[in-house]
């Protein structure tokens, strides 16, 4: 991918990537009220002409990187930086101004986007790798990657990590999809430790992990072994009732996300289904269009001076970028104009 400047046409006004992490106060002008938001949420799209987008609000959009003909498979903060995949990985540490080709080789691409993870409090971005037991991090916003060797005694050296999901107590889970092993870390400088389920648990398939502030949840990509969740950091795990969900593997899973009340919404390439934590799914197309595809979903949270925290679900599809204020329920279009166009990564 060639290396540029952003066209002063298209620039509709770059962003601090400092927000990106959320540090800055954000408030309504003149007000100091518990109405204001204290830290806003910063959603990325990625369409497939290589164009990535930005918006806090989801309504107004901000051009970060004009479009180079090159389609994004991944894209995600790494610390104040950006990074994405197209045909290597690519970081911009000067404000999307450029991007930048990393000298890191080793990465264990998925078909989800949870094979990264950007982790603040441990000062990381995380990502599935080659090497090792699959671990890489970059402590410098994905300019450069380390072997992660940190490993409980006697894990074996055929596990590699295929996603990762972070909890709001902090703690770290890594996930690998040929055995269903789930590891944890709760701070940067332990060892990955692994945790020792109890009761029932899926066999192997192609599951990824997603996470919302206090319950984990793995998806199967494959759509035949549907979803599962834990509300104790992966000790016990329950199966969500399939309901609509479909699961004899005809289209993909391409996605899950979940907002604080403990709600689920699963993506497949065609439609989102919604299900609360015990109960079966149903169809959640709603203020979608016909024809949909989708390619990817994320959550995203407003949190106000009172302490109250405002969930949003965003998808990236073959028709715009789609927003859900209702944990995954109904959807309304948020891209228009230029805007609208087929977004093949979000973050």
């Amino acid at each position: 991918m060639p290396m540029r400047f952003l066209k002063s046409k298209i620039v509709l006004g770059l962003f601090a990537i400092a927000a990106l992490q959320s540090c800055k106060k954000v408030s309504d002008i003149g007000k100091d009220n518990n109405t204001a938001i204290l830290t806003p949420h910063t959603v990325l799209g990625a369409s497939d002409e290589g164009w990535l987008v930005k918006t806090n609000d989801g309504r107004t959009f901000n051009s970060i990187f004009p479009p180079d003909g090159y389609a994004v498979s991944m894209v995600s903060a790494a610390g104040t930086n950006v990074i994405m995949q197209k045909s290597k990985i690519f970081y911009s540490d000067n404000n999307g101004k450029n991007f930048n080709p990393s000298s890191f080789t080793t990465f264990n691409t998925k078909p989800w986007r949870y094979w990264v993870l950007d982790c603040p409090a441990h000062n990381r971005t995380y990502m599935a790798s080659t090497v090792g037991n699959g671990v890489a991090y970059s402590e410098d916003g994905g300019k450069t990657w380390k072997e992660d060797t940190k490993w409980q005694a006697n894990t074996s050296p055929n596990v590699k990590i295929t996603s990762f999901a972070q909890l709001g107590s902090n703690a770290v889970f890594a996930f690998n999809d040929d055995y269903n092993v789930l590891y944890r870390r709760d701070a940067v400088d332990a060892a990955w430790n692994a945790v020792v389920v109890e009761g029932v648990f899926p066999s192997a398939s192609a599951y990824f992990l997603t996470a919302n502030t206090t319950d984990l949840f793995i998806v199967d990509y494959k759509g035949l072994g549907g979803a599962w969740y834990s509300l104790n950091e992966g000790v016990n795990w329950g199966k969500f009732g399939n309901g609509a969900l479909p699961v004899l593997g005809l289209e993909k899973f391409v996605g899950s996300a979940s907002g604080a009340s403990g709600t689920l919404a699963v993506a497949t390439e065609n439609d989102v289904y919604f299900a609360t934590t015990n109960n079966a799914f149903v169809k959640a197309n709603t203020g979608l269009d016909i024809g949909t595809k989708i390619y990817g979903i994320t959550s995203k949270y407003n949190i106000y001076k009172n302490g109250n925290k405002i969930n949003f679900l965003y998808i990236a599809t073959s028709k715009g970028i789609y927003r859900s204020d209702d944990s995954g329920f109904s959807w309304d279009k948020v891209s228009f104009n230029e805007f609208n166009t087929v977004y093949t990564a979000i973050y």
